[in-house]
């Protein structure tokens, strides 16, 4: 069920300052399409919108920032399934030694797979936050990189990970 926030309808209605429902405190600025700042705790990590490009693209603007903002909470709130992620990639990795070109390889790999099941879960956070507003403005505003992201991001995060996993697990 969305919460009280899901009714804000102007970017300026949200609050800049958040706690992600953990207990860390956060703060998200989306003020523009050209870069976003999300503080976590007291780290800054300011950030261009690239998947909020590709996602939103034919959105009206009010839109395209306030399902943006959305998604940049979306990773403050999933972090701690980001980072049991992150740990079980870590944790099935091979212990034995591998050329250096081999080593950066599998960690490019594992980076990438993890980016786009972090992404996957932010944006699932979106859609659980908008309820049925999400499909019907992507029904309105049509965009054909919505559909691949879903499917492209699904696809690096499921392969990639069980990729990784399964590979390491055999010490391959």
């Amino acid at each position: 069920m969305p919460g009280k926030d899901a009714e804000a309808t102007t970017i300026e209605d949200q609050p800049r300052q958040v706690r992600a429902w953990y207990g860390l405190p956060g703060e998200i600025v989306v003020e523009s399409g050209h870069w976003h700042l999300v503080k976590v705790g007291p780290l800054p990590l300011p950030h261009p919108p690239v998947i909020n490009r590709l996602i939103r693209r034919g959105l009206p603007r009010e839109e395209k920032l306030r399902l943006s903002y959305w998604h940049e909470l979306g990773h403050l709130q999933t972090l701690p399934l980001a980072l049991a992620h992150a740990v079980w990639l870590w944790h099935g990795r091979s212990r034995r030694p591998r050329p250096w070109m081999g080593r950066l390889i599998r960690l490019a790999a594992a980076l990438v797979a993890h980016e786009a099941a972090w992404e996957l879960a932010s944006e699932t956070y979106v859609v659980t936050k908008s309820g049925p507003r999400y499909r019907r403005l992507h029904r309105k505003y049509p965009n054909p990189l919505r559909p691949a992201f879903w499917v492209g991001m699904a696809g690096l995060a499921l392969v990639g990970t069980v990729f990784f996993v399964r590979k390491q697990s055999q010490g391959q």
